[in-house]
């Protein structure tokens, strides 16, 4: 089975349809076969699509699926429970870790520290609410630090203050490129700023800083509620960053996945301040009609972002309303968003729905659309392939901004 790639570009009113038949094609193609075979398996407690994800970030399929398999309750501590299987997994890495690091082995210690916070981080998904996964979740955190004293150059963790306190931002500084530009990075309403790793190091590769951090509602921002407004966040981040000695603060970008690419969306219309913005994924209109109809781990992971009972069906519905980008009168027109825009994600994701990529790809004159054909929500069996061109993407837009002063 062939997949293509379809680009949009609204940028003129000549609309082209590019297929890269040389890599896109071939690795869709096998990345689709790879990904049906594991849907064959029994989901239980999660989506196919988590397994086949934390299978490729872990390199370790295997691995994955065999643990997956010994889980028979998903509350609890006790063996056999989702907090307990996973834990296991990511205490041998972290333990192996430890070791490889005493044997002044950095490469393997690194890894081996990545692949315990991955597990770990597994262990406390889909919104660290069950017991014990807290205590999974600060597992997690300790370990991609650890894991970042291996990094080249190491993670700088920055503190920021908002609304009276601080949050925590990872920063991922390339090797020997001085004051880089920054991107600002976020993950879905289940994927925090330790999960981020493998999709951020094309971009780092490609000579960007990039300083991952959780929004409101989600990881270690989980007391303050996810509003529709919440990237005012972002704003905050931005005017901290905007003199921070390591980086070039005129020349600051935000990608959002999922729950996140809402935010990315948001900001590509009230942030003049980023000089290009990707909003992955993310919901605009019609996607939260329906999105919580989605899978517990999604109604879980919502719940516990907006702070309202998962049982409380009326307020879950009357409150994500108020996240329409139309209801909220911020798309009105093709002139709404104010920057570079890239839109991406497959085409047949019902959480964000074709049609509000559609939308926003309509609501600017410098966006970009990608559709991802016959791929589900964040395009995942795209995902290796697409990545690098999402950072040649900005790099372009980084390029036009800096020729533009």
């Amino acid at each position: 089975m062939y997949i293509a790639l379809y680009y949009w570009q609204s940028e003129s009113t000549v609309r082209s349809k590019i297929i890269y038949l040389a890599m896109t094609g071939l690795c869709a193609f096998a990345a689709t076969n790879a990904w049906a075979e594991d849907a064959t398996h029994d989901e239980g407690f999660v989506e196919a699509r988590r397994l086949q994800l934390w299978s490729a970030q872990t390199q370790n399929r295997d691995l994955v699926y065999s643990t997956y398999r010994r889980i028979d309750h998903l509350e609890g501590t006790d063996p056999g429970s989702w907090v307990y299987e996973w834990s296991q997994i990511g205490k041998y890495f972290g333990d192996r870790g430890e070791s490889l690091a005493s044997d002044d082995k950095p490469d393997a210690a690194r890894d081996a520290f990545l692949t315990a916070a991955k597990f770990y981080g597994i262990a406390r998904f889909p919104a660290k609410s069950l017991p014990g996964q807290a205590d999974a979740y600060q597992k997690h955190l300790e370990y991609y630090k650890r894991a970042g004293e291996f990094f080249d150059p190491p993670l700088v963790i920055v503190d920021i203050p908002y609304d009276k306190q601080t949050i925590q931002g990872y920063l991922h500084m390339p090797a020997g490129v001085e004051k880089p530009a920054l991107i600002l990075w976020n993950g879905g309403i289940d994927t925090w700023k330790g999960d981020l790793y493998n999709n951020i190091r094309p971009y780092i590769d490609r000579g960007f800083a990039v300083m991952t951090f959780d929004v409101l509602g989600t990881g270690e921002n989980s007391a303050w509620v996810a509003k529709p407004d919440s990237n005012k966040l972002h704003s905050e981040v931005l005017d901290f960053m905007q003199s921070y000695p390591l980086i070039d603060g005129e020349h600051i970008a935000h990608v959002g996945f999922s729950f996140s690419g809402y935010y990315a969306a948001r900001n590509s219309i009230t942030e003049p301040r980023f000089f290009a913005v990707i909003a992955a994924c993310g919901p605009i209109n019609d996607g939260w009609k329906n999105i919580y109809d989605g899978p517990w781990e999604i109604q879980e992971a919502l719940s516990t972002a907006i702070h309202v009972p998962r049982d409380d069906l009326s307020e879950i519905d009357k409150t994500l309303q108020k996240f329409s980008l139309v209801e909220q009168g911020l798309i009105n027109g093709p002139d709404s968003i104010k920057m570079p825009t890239l839109i991406i994600n497959g085409d047949l994701d019902t959480l964000a729905p074709i049609s509000d990529l559609r939308l926003l790809a309509a609501s600017g004159r410098e966006t970009d659309l990608w559709i991802m054909g016959g791929d589900g929500h964040c395009f995942g069996q795209y995902r290796s392939v697409v990545m690098p061109k999402m950072a040649n993407w900005l790099a372009e837009k980084l390029a036009a901004s800096k020729k533009m002063q």
